[in-house]
């Protein structure tokens, strides 16, 4: 008996964002553009660009509107940018104004009053008041409004947090007008059958609602088993970073410490997201179309490695697709060599 799976999946990209909020050197504005600019042509449905806070807590994003003004749209593709500030929300609608601002603004609320203050400075009460000024202002300029939610599986600092906590949190933002709603694993504490349960019960109690996405960490390298588990129950929007990067903003950036979100509050600094090279191979093989060049990100997440100047986590970056016909090997595997290939 085959598995109830999804005949098409859509992809956010998220390297740019989350994935670069948790290095501790500041990426270059053009590696930033250059990674933008080849997802944006690979065939992903939304991709992730920059996050509007105040460049003192996150000088990752110094250059927010500089990239902004210097990637090429792709006419399809969604661009989604994040800030959690009444200023944050300003620059958007400012950029947005002027021509090149997002199509989507994301912020994140979180369903632990200890996590949303180490994350954003404000309590759960305190996000909720601020947001329909800030919704009607983004509806204003003709931006969506993304309501993240962090923490949906549990919080790093208090713990197991019970699903109905998303829900209220989804019901509140859709009664004050977001369009849509990403719940979160944030840290990387789901775990399959909480997230089959999630999704099943999310999908039923806001059947027509755009909020069944699927973002996973892989803290505990249970991403993949999380991003099955979402496809069973039925999700076909997911999220995931070339490298497997991503997590917590760094604490460290450039040798200056004392910004971002403060000290790590993970028991690893393993907090990257689900891995997009793994995650596309993965689908490609379970026969679900993504339309996404899978072999073209494969070679961009090894041009990334050489980019960042270390090795990262992805399997499929170093063993490739797997073979449909007979491959000749001649040597040891590409993996270590100086450029990766793959017989086609």
């Amino acid at each position: 008996m085959k598995m109830n799976l999804p005949q098409k999946v859509s992809l956010t990209e998220l390297l740019a964002r989350d994935g670069f909020q948790h290095e501790n050197r500041f990426i270059p504005t053009e590696t930033k553009v250059y990674f933008i600019n080849r997802v944006s042509e690979l065939g992903f449905k939304s991709v992730e660009v920059t996050n509007f806070s105040h460049p003192k807590n996150l000088p990752q994003f110094k250059d927010a509107e500089e990239v902004l003004k210097r990637i090429n749209r792709v006419p399809g593709v969604t661009y989604k940018c994040y800030g959690m500030s009444d200023k944050a929300i300003e620059r958007a609608v400012k950029a947005k104004e002027s021509g090149y601002g997002p199509d989507v603004l994301a912020f994140t609320i979180s369903t632990s009053n200890s996590h949303c203050l180490r994350n954003s400075g404000k309590t759960i009460d305190e996000f909720l008041a601020a947001m329909p000024n800030w919704i009607k202002y983004l509806h204003s300029a003709g931006i969506k409004a993304n309501m993240a939610i962090a923490c949906v599986f549990g919080c790093p600092i208090e713990g197991l947090v019970p699903i109905e906590k998303t829900f209220e949190l989804i019901e509140r933002g859709l009664e004050m007008g977001i369009d849509e709603a990403t719940p979160c694993d944030t840290t990387g504490e789901a775990s399959p059958d909480r997230v089959y349960d999630f999704y099943v019960r999310l999908r039923d109690k806001f059947p027509a609602e755009n909020v069944h996405m699927a973002h996973f960490h892989d803290s505990r390298g249970m991403a993949m088993a999380n991003y099955l588990a979402a496809l069973m129950a039925g999700v076909t929007i997911m999220e995931a970073s070339l490298g497997q990067l991503g997590g917590q903003p760094a604490f460290i950036v450039d040798g200056v410490p004392g910004i971002g979100t403060g000290h790590n509050y993970t028991p690893s600094d393993i907090v990257g997201n689900g891995s997009t090279e793994d995650l596309l191979v993965m689908l490609d093989e379970m026969g679900i179309d993504t339309g996404v060049d899978i072999d073209q990100v494969l070679e961009l997440g090894r041009i990334l490695e050489r980019t960042l100047g270390r090795e990262l986590r992805p399997y499929c970056t170093k063993s490739g697709r797997i073979p449909k016909c007979r491959t000749n090997w001649g040597g040891v595997p590409p993996y270590k060599s100086d450029w990766w290939a793959y017989s086609r």
